[in-house]
């Protein structure tokens, strides 16, 4: 029988106009119904994919642990380093990325918990007001269900992104001693005024420019000849520190 899915009656064969609301009929309550049923999963498949790919984003780790980078749990370099830095061979490194460090990891994290949480709280708050008709927004079942999706996933993904954060605030204090205790080494083994006759030996006199590029292509070079680093990133950042205190001070 039609049947006009605003008004919610049905109609003898033949009509298929509406008298209350002047819509067009379908051509039977089961299919409006099915219909509707197809929609709503539609709806709900789109919100578990976005809610899926959010989840995947705030806990997916952009760099290695700590214990992945290379470096060396005991403070003194390896024997291979005692030789004479005029036998070293030097590596060129592929291009690395921007090292952040555990600190800043952390920061990162905690804000986005944070923005997450608010977020979220702010969702289920409104969510609920228009569940209970207080906002006089007329707001259909599924409009309400991704507020209230999408408000409960944001705190999920807050509590996530926490733990992760509790988690990398652990390590702060072991890359900071790892790092302390590497740049302590290079400083107490070599100076400037030695890295900079070794280069002249090699390349003769050149300019400050030239100079400055050298002396940091060296350090890197005793850092992972000495430390087998594997982490580019990491190598950079620390050479920077051994660099500014072994020439700017």
């Amino acid at each position: 029988m039609p049947y006009c899915p605003k008004c919610d009656m049905e109609f003898i064969d033949g009509i298929t106009i509406c008298s209350d609301c002047g819509g067009p009929l379908a051509e039977s309550k089961e299919v409006c119904d099915a219909l509707k049923k197809k929609t709503k999963e539609e709806a709900l498949a789109r919100l578990k994919s976005q809610y899926d790919a959010m989840t995947e984003y705030a806990t997916a780790e952009s760099h290695q642990p700590l214990e992945q980078s290379g470096i060396l749990e005991d403070s003194q370099a390896p024997e291979e380093f005692q030789t004479p830095l005029e036998a070293k061979t030097s590596r060129k490194s592929p291009p690395a990325s921007l090292y952040i460090k555990k600190s800043q990891q952390y920061d990162d994290m905690k804000s986005s918990g944070w923005a997450f949480l608010l977020t979220g709280g702010a969702l289920l708050v409104f969510a609920a007001l228009c569940w209970l008709n207080i906002l006089p927004l007329h707001l259909g079942m599924v409009s309400k269900l991704a507020l209230t999706v999408f408000g409960a996933g944001s705190l999920i993904v807050s509590l996530k992104t926490f733990q992760s954060a509790k988690t990398v605030r652990g390590q702060i204090h072991e890359e900071e001693e790892k790092s302390r205790r590497i740049t302590d080494w290079f400083l107490s083994s070599y100076t400037g005024a030695r890295l900079d006759e070794q280069l002249l030996s090699e390349f003769g006199e050149l300019l400050p420019e030239e100079l400055s590029l050298k002396r940091f292509s060296l350090i890197q070079d005793i850092l992972i000849t000495s430390y087998d680093l594997h982490d580019q990133s990491y190598v950079d950042l620390l050479t920077d520190e051994i660099y500014e205190k072994m020439y700017q001070d």
